[in-house]
């Protein structure tokens, strides 16, 4: 036994050398050199030369783990499989393990119980390094030794392992989604449609009949759908539907977009649903009993209060040249109506221009110039052909309250770093769009009254009437939330809505594409 124990400690020892270049991963094999030293350096997973019930239970939970869009094979299954098969019963005796292989495969056992933990608690990929630098959000901390010595004690292993996925009913939807996707990949598929595929009502074509199985492939249209050969209400209804999925004007015309969302191969559908699996995992599993939500690929605003939706939305959100950041804080406090304080990089790449080229822009478009003393001053008094010179304009703009700007009538505000906040717009015609990345970083709400009613409730004094009043006042005034609430700026592509229907949304900011990069390179 004693010769054993040296064993554990020698191979505890010898740390790999990725794991040494790995921050997180040095970490979690510190983890375990505690655990092992708690327990005496005793094995965990062999009792004597023969696997454990513990050791099935390990290889029980990792299989499980394909379900959650990772790899088991990630934890070295084929390694404690092949062990266990090699110590099968053969005739009614059950074959030893080697000796000197007893303290190898016992390490073995504890490390991919204690990465897949870490995995399915935090994600497979680090978002603070190479995944995507916009992500900023607070993974939670967890005591993986406490909790595996509790799982081993009480015979939980397979139990505990799976109980560190997040609990969200939309990540359990999405994981189901996830494994029919899998499903239609192992049962072939789907064909591709000609890339100049065009179709309306009332059209004839070939491709009619591969048309209808892509579409019932995804369950856009019935398992005995159209076998028409005229393009019809049917299938036309059946592309809305597919449209509407996929973040599309619902018109049920197919053309180019159309068609090139159908050639999606079900593998690349696959990997984007792994990917939004991992993007739940970065997150802290407490969102708070009732939250904001903005999914920006999707330009959807959502108040959760448990697992209901209290209030949805429309919403417009950052250019690709200037993306809305994906991180969380808190709203503290509301702005009805509000300034607004022309950002320096606006002001400097086109206010002044517009001012040198119009004078009249900004009368015309309500915008005060404010000098470092805060008092405003004339424009007709500034020199406006030294304003290109870096340093040499020492004031800022800003716009009066009113129907004309920019922020709207309300203004939604949780301090962040990035200064960006939840605003009204002027510009309602553009929520009619289905592609709404528009916006220089901040989020424009569709329904801004019902909004501010809402964050409102709790405080009676401020009854709807009252709300638009303030909105339409023009002379600006801030109200403090008496109940401040967690503002989750998010970034799904791939979502499942509460009747199960899949939702797969554009790549708007190509996040997609960086970070399933890293997502293979940690399989």
């Amino acid at each position: 036994m004693k010769r054993q124990t040296e064993r554990v400690k020698t191979v505890l020892a010898s740390v790999p050398p990725d794991v040494r270049r790995d921050r997180d991963r040095a970490a979690l094999w510190k983890t375990m050199q505690r655990l092992y030293a708690s327990r005496q350096h005793q094995t965990i997973w062999i009792d004597g030369l023969h696997p454990s019930s513990a050791f099935d239970d390990l290889i029980a939970g990792l299989k499980e783990i394909r379900a959650h869009g990772i790899n088991p094979e990630r934890y070295e299954i084929d390694v404690l499989e092949a062990a266990r098969a090699a110590t099968s019963r053969r005739l009614l005796r059950r074959k030893p393990l080697e000796e000197k292989a007893v303290v190898p495969l016992d390490v073995t056992a504890t490390w991919a119980w204690i990465r897949a933990a870490a995995d399915l608690s935090a994600g497979a990929t680090d978002v603070d390094g190479p995944a995507d630098k916009l992500w900023r959000l607070k993974r939670q901390k967890i005591d993986f030794q406490k909790t595996l010595a509790s799982a081993i004690d009480n015979g939980t292993i397979r139990e505990q392992l799976t109980q560190f996925a997040p609990a969200s009913a939309e990540y359990v939807r999405l994981k189901d989604a996830y494994m029919k996707y899998v499903a239609i990949a192992e049962a072939g598929g789907w064909k591709s449609l000609p890339t100049t595929l065009a179709l309306k009502k009332g059209d004839r074509s070939p491709h009619l009949a591969v048309l209808a199985a892509r579409l019932r492939a995804t369950g856009d249209l019935g398992s005995q759908g159209s076998t028409a050969d005229v393009y019809g209400d049917e299938l036309a209804d059946a592309v809305a539907h597919f449209q509407r999925r996929h973040g599309l004007e619902p018109d049920g015309v197919v053309g180019r977009r159309v068609v090139a969302e159908m050639n999606v191969p079900v593998a690349s559908r696959i990997r984007q649903l792994e990917l939004n699996l991992e993007r739940w995992r970065w997150l802290p599993r407490d969102l708070g009993e009732r939250y904001i939500f903005v999914n920006v690929p999707e330009y959807r605003l959502e108040i959760h209060e448990g697992q209901r939706i209290a209030l949805a939305m429309n919403v417009i959100t950052g250019a690709k040249d200037t993306p809305t950041p994906i991180f969380s804080d808190t709203m503290t406090h509301i702005v009805f109506s509000p300034y607004w304080n022309v950002p320096d990089g606006i002001a400097s790449g086109e206010t002044i221009p517009a001012v040198q080229t119009d004078p009249s822009f900004l009368a015309r478009n309500q915008i005060e110039v404010v000098g470092t003393s805060g008092k405003v001053v004339d424009p007709s008094t500034i020199d406006w052909s030294a304003a290109t010179e870096e340093g040499e304009f020492p004031y800022r703009f800003r716009q009066r309250p009113g129907s004309s700007n920019s922020l709207g009538l309300v203004k939604f505000m949780f301090p962040n770093q990035y200064d960006v906040y939840l605003h009204d717009t002027p510009a309602d015609l553009l929520f009619k769009r289905a592609d709404r990345a528009l916006s220089h970083g901040c989020v424009r709400v569709e329904q801004p009254q019902q909004l501010a009613e809402y964050l409102l409730k709790d405080q009676p004094e401020w009854t709807p009437q009252r709300i638009t009043e303030a909105m339409h006042a023009g002379e600006e005034k801030h109200v403090k939330l008496r109940s401040a609430i967690p503002v989750h700026l998010m970034y799904w592509t791939a979502r499942v809505r509460e009747d199960g229907t899949v939702h797969f949304q554009p790549d708007v900011y190509g996040r997609d594409s960086r970070e399933m990069g890293t997502l293979v390179a940690h399989r």
